[in-house]
């Protein structure tokens, strides 16, 4: 079964725009992450009552995927999406991971 992970990121004041258009560039954004070996989709969205958080919805085909997708991410060292964001966090991540058991159309 699919593996859906929830990443919930809230940011200091005005970091969660500019984070947004960083995961928006094309080149190491989130179409890298779309793009990734055994990704099957993500979405991104902002709270619509608090503007500085931000929670990715990923589906994997297996959590191995995302994991391999994390350990990738970690060699993009200090200028990275990865260091960027946990540079840029007013709390800590939040991430949750759970088996897609039903999927509606």
């Amino acid at each position: 079964m699919a593996c859906r992970v929830i990443v919930d990121l809230t940011f200091k004041e005005g970091w969660c725009e500019k984070i947004r258009a960083m995961l928006e560039d094309g080149k190491n954004g989130l179409n890298l992450t779309a793009n990734f070996k055994g990704c099957i989709d993500i979405d991104m969205s902002i709270d619509m009552d608090n503007p500085n958080r931000m929670i990715l919805t990923e589906t994997w085909e297996e959590r191995e995927h995302h994991s391999k997708y994390m350990e990738f991410r970690q060699t993009e060292g200090p200028e990275g999406v990865v260091a960027q964001i946990l540079d840029n966090l007013s709390q800590e991540p939040a991430f949750s991971w759970s088996e897609v058991v039903y999927k509606g159309q």
